[in-house]
């Protein structure tokens, strides 16, 4: 009875998790363009979280994440459709393009270094969740085990 509790608050949290990641606007580089500071800043950020995420499971006392990300976020901008022209809007600064949206990069694969990254279950476990958590592929997560 207790274990399927476990699971059903196990899946909804990993649910939640990849809602949150997928239509959050929380993210610190919503405004701004990102530059290879910030993307190194993006990339922390996701760890740490990922990290706080991985030491709220049960049996693990120490983690320590590594992600791997494709390229930094693409910035999309409106254009003219009859000549191809960027659309601007004018301000104090100047003229500046008018951006649509921002795509912010693909994890390309996870490393977790934790307490009980040997024992099966919790390997398993922890697969499955970083798997929905951030939408990638389980043979994209490696996990191992370090000394508590």
């Amino acid at each position: 009875m207790f274990k399927k509790k476990g699971i059903i608050i196990m899946t909804i949290m990993a649910a939640l998790g990849v809602f949150l990641i997928n239509f959050s606007n929380t993210m610190p580089f919503d405004d701004k363009e990102v530059s290879a500071v910030d993307y190194e800043e993006y990339t922390k950020y996701l760890e740490e979280k990922l990290e706080s995420f991985i030491l709220g499971i049960d049996g693990i006392k120490k983690a320590t994440v590594i992600l791997t990300l494709d390229s930094s976020s693409e910035q999309i901008y409106a254009q003219n459709q009859s000549n191809y022209d960027f659309l601007t809007i004018s301000s104090g600064k100047g003229e500046s393009p008018v951006k649509i949206t921002e795509i912010f990069t693909t994890i390309r694969g996870v490393a977790v270094a934790c307490t009980n990254g040997d024992n099966d279950e919790i390997k398993m476990k922890l697969t499955r969740l970083i798997s929905a958590y951030l939408g990638i592929s389980s043979n994209r997560i490696e996990i191992v085990n370090i000394k508590q």
